[in-house]
């Protein structure tokens, strides 16, 4: 009778330590793959000639769990944004083919929620606010008489403070965990300012202060 006892408090013990495996764990990982960016909030005529930008992200990041479900995640990420557009001259003789490159650091701070507690395959959900710094900008055009690059830095904004939404899974492995994830990320900050630049040369000024960042991106990673 002891001996059942005793059983009885070694299984309930077993659980409730099971439960909390992951409570207090922090763990390492490193993710990379595609960003596909554009711009909301664009000046009037615009909206039909912005194009999507594809580019790289990738980078590293921390996990907290507080359970086997919650856990908190910041991120340092580098990704690269920007759009591109095609520009007629007012009597549609002369095309023009822009592209606005943007290179961020981001910190994104999210909030995971994983499903499937103990299971190998778990589905997980995450939301977050995400700072990011410019560290590049450019802006390449193109048309069938002359072409070129320009440092677009002068009228980019150096930081963007945006909102995170995402999903994804975690295969649990022997040793380490593979990650997918797909984010949906949103800018609130104007990615252009008012101001000046050159193109050969010569002086042009901005005055447009609208586009901010929004996109989609799609990263594979693995957890040490």
């Amino acid at each position: 009778m002891k001996y059942g006892r005793a059983l009885t408090v070694i299984m309930i013990l077993t659980v409730i330590s099971g439960s909390h495996a992951y409570a207090g764990r922090t763990t390492f990982g490193l993710k990379a793959g595609i960003s596909l960016s554009n711009a909301y909030d664009v000046a009037e005529g615009w909206n039909e000639e912005i194009d999507w930008k594809a580019g790289f992200t990738g980078g590293a990041f921390l996990n907290y769990a507080f359970n086997d479900n919650f856990s908190l995640q910041p991120e340092l990420l580098f990704t690269q944004k920007g759009f591109g557009s095609t520009l007629l001259d007012e009597i549609d003789l002369l095309e023009v083919d822009l592209t606005v490159s943007l290179d961020y650091f981001e910190i994104p701070v999210l909030a995971k929620y994983s499903f499937s507690a103990g299971k190998k395959f778990r589905p997980t959900l995450f939301a977050g606010p995400s700072f990011a710094y410019c560290s590049g900008s450019t802006m390449t055009f193109s048309s069938w008489i002359f072409s070129g690059e320009i440092d677009f830095s002068s009228v980019t904004h150096t930081t963007d403070f945006g909102i995170v939404l995402g999903g994804g899974f975690d295969y649990v492995l022997e040793r380490g965990t593979i990650i997918f994830d797909a984010r949906f990320t949103a800018g609130f900050t104007n990615v252009i300012v008012s101001g000046d630049f050159e193109i050969n040369g010569e002086t042009d000024t901005i005055d447009e202060d609208d586009f901010k960042n929004y996109g989609l991106s799609f990263m594979l990673g693995y957890v040490f």
